[in-house]
């Protein structure tokens, strides 16, 4: 289908073409215009009633030596800081209509029988003081003074009536013949037209007025203003019915030079001014009207089209720049600012400059203008709208000799002024040439790429490539044969390869938040030099090749802060022009440091068309610059004032129990606020900065604040609570434009009450030292008791665990005991129960003894041998030696005892004389033995045993019943 694509270009060609396409941006294959007559156009800022809230009607107006504005208003004098106005009353309540400032900076106002002066009080507040009672003219009748001027040592007032001359208290009184209908200064000359007679000038020596141009010269017509010529020998007059004459001093000849208006016209000249070497002429309802110094008139200047008001009732020019006093409101005329607002009808997404027509593409079809020098001095730029374009149009371009149209509603072909549409397909963003292959171009759309065709001035739309349907707005050539990138705003980076016939994607990586990038958002792709570079939210990278990963580009990283999205990159010769998040600004690549430049260009943040910003560099400085408020052209080369520029801190107040109290500014005197400060309120502006420009302020105040604030447009500063201190207030000012403002401060101190003055705080550290030792004391006295109390609780406690333990012991020892006398009880028992046995056994022996040894002895009696009597009398004598004795009842003793302990001791200690016998019969007795089985036990009969019983009673003072009794208790143990 496109044969033509298959041919293999040579590679020198291909080469050319190459190193032109990384060079040469399409914005700048654009003609290049110089617009040094567009840049004359002036920028405009109207003031309404809501702005300074008086009277719509202006006379007259002055500015001091501070830059302070003031106005001649029907309501009274209207004096404007550049942030805030304040109305100033007459004691009449009549209207201002004379102003003028005199060398030293006094302010003179006049109106309907009042001459005085505006005064600034120590507190920031402007007041009007009459001057007339001063000058002893309280009783006279001067009616309104429509003029004052300054004068070598004179201010000097008009009315219809009369001048009246003041120096000091001094007032000189220069009647009219008939009224002085208009009076005015040109090289320090004062003339005077009185109505009828003709053009007089003030000779202030002699305090006369003498003739210059009889009346009959010129008409008698009413003069409005007197304004300078080259030759200082003349003067221009321009009378109020459109007459301009020209006069000469020396010859005293005036001659008619130009007539503004035709017959028939009843159109007046209110006021007239010369500006640079023209003439602005103010005009009842044709706004302004322009005179060359050639003498030409422009009855319609584009200059002044944008003028609010049609009435024009007098002119004051301050720095180079014209203040317009309408019938309804102000108009502020700046020549010299470095931005034009050239068009304001829709949001510019593209420029073009071609065969000198400006192109605009918008949000509402496509605007084109003649540029042509000559056209835009007289007329401005008048752009039109293209029919049939309606919409949202994204580029214009001059592709192959055609003005190619990329729209919503699809691609255009601008032919002779009228639009030809190519294809069917809608929705195209723009259209770039193919690399190495003649009229042919990939056209942006929004769902893929479109071949584009040229032919004998024929465009035609040949197919879709396929294989890829994402939008292409953002489309670059990239290294390698048919292979490009395409930035999508959401979806990441995608590389596409497409096969020879440019019928197909063939190949496509997709990156995002992988090598390399952090994020697949705003990332957009450029060519910078001889490198293509990718912009995102964290800095700018270029593509490696050969690690097939994105890498920052430190070459501009250097320069753009990272932090934010460089959204466009562009180069124009020596400068970088870029869009960094909402801000365009520039720099010099080749100087060693480049410094970003975007201070110029702040007032354009927040109204820039993200993503599809547009900027089109011009010679001499200029550039245009599309937002989504019109057509902007700036001149970077504009000169920034060289005079001192102050910030002036122009009112102080605070609030103490919800009263606001004023705080003098011009007080010598170290300056006190009152303790317990509510709100401390400062107010500052830059009088001399342009009122057209916003201004910025930065401020610190040094005993509070560490560091500088950002810049911020607020004209005041709040403070609450303040504590006492010593503080100094400093404020800073810039406009857009570059401008600076000197520093301003303001030294105050907030003194401590006696309660918080050094002596108040050493007694305060002094008590609280008291305080603290005598708590320490306290503390530690606590400590101590509570040690102590822990120490008896401890000694309590281990007495008590003593106690338990010793308890525990003899517990246990009660319990060893108890087990102990379980056992010796067991033992007693048993011994008892031996002893008993032993007891009986010795009875039953002793029995046994005693009967064997009487039946002996009765044997002995019957034997009648004696070899027979002596055998046995030797037996008998053998058993007596061994019968039961002494040795038998100690063992019987020993035995008791163990069982009955200290039994014996205690019948002892009752009655020592007891006998060992009697000790035995006790014994016996406790055993509970009878006497007769106690009887041969102690070798004594049954009635010895009655009778040594009866006897141990009595000794032992016991009754026979209770003798048992008693024995047995003396078993226990002796009581200690």
């Amino acid at each position: 289908m496109l044969k033509n694509l298959k041919i293999i270009q040579p590679l020198l060609i291909r080469f050319i073409f190459t190193g032109l396409f990384l060079w040469i941006s399409p914005v700048f294959s654009q003609e290049l215009v110089k617009f040094e007559d567009l840049a004359k156009l002036p920028k405009i800022t109207h003031y309404s009633r809501t702005d300074f809230q008086a009277d719509a009607q202006f006379w007259m107006m002055t500015r001091d030596n501070d830059g302070i504005l003031y106005f001649g208003n029907n309501d009274g004098a209207l004096i404007f800081d550049g942030e805030r106005w304040q109305k100033v009353l007459l004691p009449n309540n009549s209207g201002v209509r004379s102003l003028v400032t005199t060398p030293d900076g006094k302010v003179y106002a006049g109106g309907y029988n009042e001459i005085g002066l505006i005064v600034k009080d120590s507190q920031g507040n402007y007041q009007y003081k009459s001057l007339l009672k001063d000058l002893k003219l309280e009783i006279e009748k001067i009616e309104n003074l429509w003029q004052v001027h300054v004068l070598k040592d004179y201010i000097i007032y008009r009315s219809f009536n009369e001048l009246i001359a003041i120096s000091g208290n001094n007032a000189t009184h220069i009647s009219s013949n008939q009224a002085f209908i208009f009076s005015g200064i040109v090289n320090n000359h004062l003339y005077v037209q009185d109505e009828g007679n003709g053009i007089l000038e003030f000779d202030p020596e002699s305090m006369r007025l003498k003739m210059i141009f009889e009346a009959a010269h010129f008409g008698n017509n009413a003069i409005v203003s007197f304004l300078p010529l080259q030759n200082k020998n003349e003067i221009l007059a321009i009378s109020k019915t459109g007459q301009i004459y020209k006069g000469n001093i020396k010859t005293k000849t005036i001659e008619l030079w130009k007539s503004i208006f035709e017959e028939n016209n009843n159109d007046q000249i209110i006021t007239a001014i010369k500006h640079d070497e023209d003439f602005l002429l103010g005009t009842l309802k044709s706004k302004i009207l322009l005179l060359t110094k050639d003498g030409n008139i422009i009855s319609q200047p584009a200059s002044f089209s944008n003028i609010f008001d049609s009435s024009i009732l007098n002119f004051y020019e301050s720095d180079g720049n014209i203040w317009a006093l309408l019938n309804n409101g102000l108009d502020y005329i700046e020549f010299d600012s470095p931005v034009s607002n050239l068009f304001k009808e829709a949001s510019v997404y593209d420029i073009l400059i071609d065969d000198q027509i400006l192109y605009l593409a918008t949000n509402k079809g496509v605007y084109t203008s003649d540029i042509n020098g000559d056209n835009i001095q007289n007329h401005g730029l008048n752009f039109k709208n293209i029919p049939d374009l309606e919409g949202q149009a994204w580029s214009v371009q001059k592709e192959g000799g055609s003005i190619i149209i990329s729209h919503d509603k699809g691609l255009f072909q601008l032919k002779n002024g009228r639009p030809e549409k190519i294809g069917n397909q809608g929705g195209f963003w723009k259209i770039m040439a193919v690399e190495g292959v003649p009229d042919t171009y990939l056209a942006s759309n929004y769902n893929g790429l479109f071949l584009l065709t040229q032919e004998n001035n024929t465009w035609k739309i040949e197919h879709k490539i396929g294989g890829f349907d994402e939008s292409t707005r953002d489309i670059l050539k990239a290294p390698g044969d048919n292979t490009y990138w395409v930035c999508h705003g959401y979806k990441g980076v995608y590389k596409l390869k497409i096969n020879e016939d440019y019928t197909r994607v063939y190949a496509q990586e997709h990156f995002t938040d992988q090598n390399g990038l952090t994020s697949p958002f705003n990332v957009n792709v450029f060519n910078w030099n001889q490198d293509i570079v990718f912009t995102s939210n964290t800095g700018i990278y270029t593509f490696n090749q050969a690690s097939n990963r994105f890498e920052p580009f430190e070459k501009l990283n250097r320069i753009l802060d990272t932090a934010y999205n460089t959204r466009k990159i562009l180069r124009h010769k020596e400068k970088a022009w870029v869009v960094l998040d909402d801000e365009v600004g520039y720099f010099l690549p080749e100087e060693k440091q480049p410094k970003l430049n975007k201070d110029l260009f702040l007032d354009l943040k927040g109204y820039l068309n993200r993503g599809m910003e547009s900027i089109l560099p011009l010679e001499n400085g200029k550039v245009l610059v599309g937002a989504n408020t019109g057509l902007y052209l700036y001149d970077i080369n504009k000169k920034v004032a060289d005079h001192k520029i102050k910030t002036q801190i122009t009112n102080a107040s605070y609030f103490k129990e919800q009263q606001e109290e004023k705080i003098p500014l011009n007080n010598q005197k170290e300056l006190f606020l009152p303790n317990k400060t509510e709100i401390f309120r400062v107010e500052f502006a830059t009088p001399r900065m342009s009122p057209s420009a916003t201004i910025q302020y930065r401020y610190i105040l040094e005993g509070i604040d560490s560091k500088w604030s950002i810049w911020d447009e607020t004209p005041y500063k709040e403070y609450t609570h303040l504590r006492p201190g010593n503080y100094v207030f400093k404020v800073r000012s810039r406009d857009l434009t570059g401008s600076t403002g000197e520093e301003s401060s303001f030294k105050f101190s907030i003194p401590r009450v006696w309660y918080q003055t050094n002596l108040a705080f050493l007694s305060y550290g002094l008590i609280i030292i008291f305080l603290i030792l005598l708590l320490v004391y306290f503390i530690r006295r606590k400590i101590d008791q509570e040690r102590r109390k822990a120490r008896i609780t401890a000694q309590k406690s281990k007495k008590l665990l003593e106690l338990e333990i010793e308890q525990l012991k003899l517990k246990q020892d009660k319990n060893r005991i108890i087990g102990d006398k379980q056992i010796l009880e067991e033992d007693n028992i048993r011994i008892s129960k031996e002893l008993a046995n032993y007891t009986m056994l010795l009875l039953k022996k002793k029995d046994v003894f005693s009967e064997t040894y009487t039946n002996l002895k009765e044997f002995k009696t019957t034997l009648k041998t004696p070899p027979a009597r002596k055998k046995l009398h030797d037996i008998l004598m053998k058993l007596q030696q061994h019968r039961i004795g002494e040795e038998y009842m100690t063992i019987f003793d020993v035995n008791f005892e163990r069982i009955h302990k200290n039994f014996f001791k205690q019948l002892k200690i009752i009655d020592p004389e007891l006998t060992k016998r009697e000790l035995r019969l006790c014994a016996f007795v406790k055993m509970n033995l009878s006497n007769k089985e106690i009887a041969p036990l102690l070798n004594i009969s049954v009635r010895g045993v009655e009778t040594a019983r009866y006897r141990v009673r009595k000794r032992l003072k016991v009754q026979e019943t209770n003798f048992i009794i008693f024995l047995e208790g003396l078993s226990e143990p002796l009581q200690k």
